[in-house]
């Protein structure tokens, strides 16, 4: 193939590219878009593949959810416990540093003899903290010759961890840099300010690795007394997918569940997430991007109101086509992304954020128009036009977010995590039964314009107004934000 007809398929393939890129769940609306695969996006019938959820608990408490796929000779397993950052008590940082401290080494086997028998064995571990849980992730072969020893060095390291005198010192030191790391990105620093400023006094307003004071104050014997506690059968679940039968997932499980530690009671922490009086507040810092974020209240994700709150912060930030990117992005030029998020929180309560970064010269305008933007969606709601585009985006979504076994185990963690019905396209059904009335309902019951708490983390500059929103191009309607130029789409 010579340069010029490389060339011209390259182009054949942008236009192709642009067109398909602008369905986005629906037909692109601009008068040059002629290609009819297009037109007959929306009639697809996508149907996810038919996956079925096993569930047991074990004797020892631990609560076990499986999915068999078939696809590949690999399996995945996923253990969390209650131990996140919200149970540290007096020491901030206690938990991450038992999690940072359990592969750390075990009995004939330090961080690099643990490092070599993944490797030797193809198989991949990772971990992560949040305030709620610690958890454990193994990816690895189903042949029994990897899959065996695998299995029984994830447990020996969730069982009888060595949690070492001589490993605390460089195991705090990561945490301190983590923590460094955080104060050094506005991004963060926005957001931790919130839950500052939601649960003050709480341990779910403290970062989750702690600290500087609660990690120094760490002790070892700490440490051991915590993963006796919170590293418990019935404090954990376990959630498999993968190429293993039934009765393989199972033995697993009990292999995992019966050698953790059986410990007394422990302690489980709850936040109120009620704001204070403080409803915005600037946080001083050196650059040319102020990065903002809103935030009330909201509901947990087993709540019956979830689906339609989620649903309406998707409508307000979540994607291209969004209320905040259409006019903060497309109309006005402010910002690079907008985005909203209804998180579980606090153990038991929810948060409703938004987020953005615009230049710092904008920061006060840009906070009246968001503001004035969410009075207005919680007065009037989303219109069935935006439902209904969200709704498609979602089912098409909802597909392509189940092809892999890591995709399928995600979706399968959060169905353990909250005891929500066994069935991975649980969420998207909700959101397809929902109608504007049930957002707006939703909206007026747990959300507030007088509630909003906003948080700006960015340089104090002179401020200007926001420029003036622009047209869409010719050929171009508010609900297509297709950019490529509609002579340029293969007909």
């Amino acid at each position: 193939m010579t340069r010029f007809s490389r060339f011209v398929g390259f182009l054949l393939m942008t236009g192709l590219t642009a067109a398909a890129a602008c369905a986005d769940g629906q037909p692109a609306q601009g008068p040059g878009s002629r290609l009819q695969s297009l037109g007959e996006v929306a009639a697809v019938e996508l149907k996810p593949r038919p996956l079925q959820i096993k569930g047991w608990k074990t004797h020892s408490g631990t609560k076990v959810l499986f999915v068999r796929t078939t696809d590949l000779p690999m399996f995945d397993i996923h253990v969390s416990f209650a131990a996140g950052s919200a149970r540290d008590g007096l020491l901030p940082g206690l938990a991450a540093t038992t999690m940072s401290l359990l592969s750390e080494g075990i009995p004939g086997k330090d961080l690099p003899a643990i490092t070599e028998t993944l490797d030797g064995l193809g198989a991949q571990l990772e971990f992560d903290i949040d305030h709620d849980r610690a958890c454990f992730s193994l990816r690895s072969l189903s042949d029994p010759a990897k899959r065996l020893p695998a299995l029984d060095l994830l447990t020996r390291i969730l069982s009888e961890p060595l949690l070492s005198e001589d490993r605390l010192p460089p195991v705090k030191d990561e945490l301190r840099a983590a923590l460094v790391d955080q104060q050094g990105d506005a991004g963060d620093l926005a957001l931790q300010q919130v839950k500052a400023l939601l649960a003050p006094d709480n341990p779910y307003s403290l970062p989750v690795y702690g600290t500087e004071q609660g990690l120094s104050a760490v002790t070892r014997s700490a440490v051991q007394d915590f993963h006796r506690r919170y590293y418990a059968a019935r404090h954990a679940q376990i959630t498999l997918v993968g190429d293993l039968s039934l009765e393989q997932a199972q033995a697993m499980s009990l292999q995992i569940s019966n050698a953790l530690p059986t410990p007394r009671d422990g302690y489980m922490a709850s936040a109120t997430a009620t704001p204070g009086d403080v409803q915005t507040r600037h946080l001083e810092f050196a650059q040319q991007q102020t990065h903002i974020v809103f935030a009330q209240p909201s509901v947990p994700r087993r709540h019956a109101d979830h689906a339609a709150l989620y649903a309406a912060s998707q409508i307000l930030g979540g994607g291209s086509n969004s209320r905040l990117m259409k006019e903060l992005r497309h109309k006005r030029g402010l910002v690079y992304d907008a985005y909203s998020a209804n998180d579980n929180w606090a153990g038991g309560a929810g948060l409703l954020t938004i987020a953005l970064q615009v230049g710092s010269p904008l920061r006060d305008a840009t906070l009246a128009l968001v503001r004035s933007m969410l009075d207005d969606f919680l007065r009037d709601g989303p219109t069935a036009m935006e439902l209904d585009h969200l709704k498609r985006r979602l089912a098409h979504r909802n597909v392509l977010n189940s092809a892999s076994n890591r995709q399928i185990l995600a979706r399968l963690v959060e169905i353990n995590r909250y005891d929500l019905p066994l069935d991975l396209d649980y969420a998207m059904q909700q959101i397809q039964r929902l109608t504007v009335e049930d957002i707006k309902h939703a909206l007026s019951r747990h959300l507030s314009a007088d509630r909003w708490l906003s948080v700006a983390v960015g340089a104090s500059v002179e401020q200007q107004p926001l420029p003036e929103p622009v047209t869409p191009p010719t050929g171009q309607t508010e609900q297509s934000t297709c950019r490529a130029d509609p002579s340029f789409v293969a007909s």
